[in-house]
């Protein structure tokens, strides 16, 4: 059977605390303890920089809305991270759908998640009642994590991004 992306990183963040000394840990998704999440976004903010800069050049202005997927957040905090000043710009996280809601199947962490402890971090995690992690689901294993950036956990909180869903079949129609 072959191994899941959160058993990947669960593995990853066991060998690096086992073997600190001895061992570096670098990863490209904004989860973990910090510094990761934050060394994360800052190299992914490349992308709202260069939104920005493109935007004033071909339209004159920012964008209205700015759309980005959530997995664990660093592709939505690379984008958002230049515009979280901009009351006037709208930004959207769209999570992982899976199989829908109502199946259990699903990456949906911001929308349907509850706040917990996973790797290390304070965020957004799909848990039982008893606060045991929920295997995520998606199309794309890039989107399959149980638990997003803490960042983007506290984004929520204050209501800046709007998280929504698209299910597996959205995305293969889109």
């Amino acid at each position: 059977m072959e191994a899941s992306r959160t058993q990947l990183a669960s593995e990853a963040f066991r060998c690096w605390v086992g073997e600190m000394e001895n061992s570096y840990h670098l990863t490209g998704s904004a989860v973990g303890p910090h510094p990761c999440p934050t060394m994360v976004r800052e190299f992914q903010s490349v992308i709202g920089r260069e939104t920005r800069k493109q935007a004033l050049e071909k339209w004159g202005g920012k964008p209205d809305v700015l759309v980005a997927c959530v997995g664990t957040g660093s592709n939505a905090l690379g984008l958002f991270h230049e515009f979280l000043e901009d009351k006037d710009v709208r930004l959207i996280g769209v999570e992982a759908g899976g199989c829908g809601l109502e199946s259990g199947r699903h990456s949906s962490t911001l929308v349907t998640g509850e706040v917990g402890v996973y790797h290390g971090v304070l965020s957004y995690l799909l848990q039982d009642q008893d606060g045991q992690i929920i295997g995520p689901h998606s199309i794309s294993p890039g989107m399959e994590y149980p638990g997003v950036s803490p960042e983007l956990s506290y984004l929520k909180e204050t209501g800046r991004p709007e998280f929504c869903v698209a299910t597996d079949q959205e995305a293969l129609d889109g």
